[in-house]
């Protein structure tokens, strides 16, 4: 999925990837530097201190400015981290098919057809609507659980980190997970 960008050695620019380019240059200059400021964004958009990553997911900021600085250049890190989307986005498709009882060639189609038409588009905007639908996977597992096993009906924990790792990649796909659980947790209450 991948391979037309890494054989042209191309950089997919699109505004989004543009914002995001900035947003990870600033933390990994911070980390050069060792000049933090959680809120302000001191190196990239024109020197403005803008706040950004404070509001836009600062572990991932900072994880994705630890990487450029290990890569060296935009390029690497953008072939590295849609890799990394299209990896956790697949193993999560074909592992939440597997938990609805399904036939395991049947849940590798899946998590082909996910990547190629659910995550493909977000990576191609470079936006980080894929980063949320990769992880959206695995918190429908949760899901699962939830309707699944009498005994325990939620399992909380694992739901809090999912969600808190979501929150923490991209607060929009939050918001849209977090609605999509409403009616599964109505049945939920209503079975137990």
């Amino acid at each position: 999925m991948i391979r037309f960008q890494i054989l042209n050695h191309a950089i997919l620019l699109t505004s989004d990837a543009l914002l995001h380019f900035q947003r990870f240059y600033d933390t990994s200059m911070q980390i050069k530097t060792e000049n933090f400021s959680y809120f302000h964004t001191n190196f990239a958009f024109s020197h403005s201190g803008r706040i950004f990553n404070a509001v836009y997911g600062p572990f991932l900021a900072y994880s994705g400015g630890f990487l450029l600085l290990l890569v060296h250049n935009w390029f690497n890190f953008q072939i590295l981290t849609v890799f990394t989307v299209l990896l956790i986005a697949g193993i999560g498709m074909y592992r939440l098919a597997l938990k609805a009882n399904v036939d395991e060639v049947i849940a590798i189609l899946l998590a082909l057809i996910y990547l190629q038409f659910g995550i493909v588009a977000g990576i191609l905007r470079f936006n980080f609507m894929a980063w949320g639908a990769a992880l959206a996977s695995y918190a429908m597992m949760q899901v699962l659980y939830m309707i699944n096993d009498e005994r325990k009906p939620i399992h909380w924990l694992s739901l809090a980190l999912i969600m808190s790792l979501i929150a923490q990649v991209y607060l929009l796909s939050t918001i849209y997970i977090a609605c999509t659980f409403v009616p599964f947790a109505i049945y939920a209450l209503v079975k137990t």
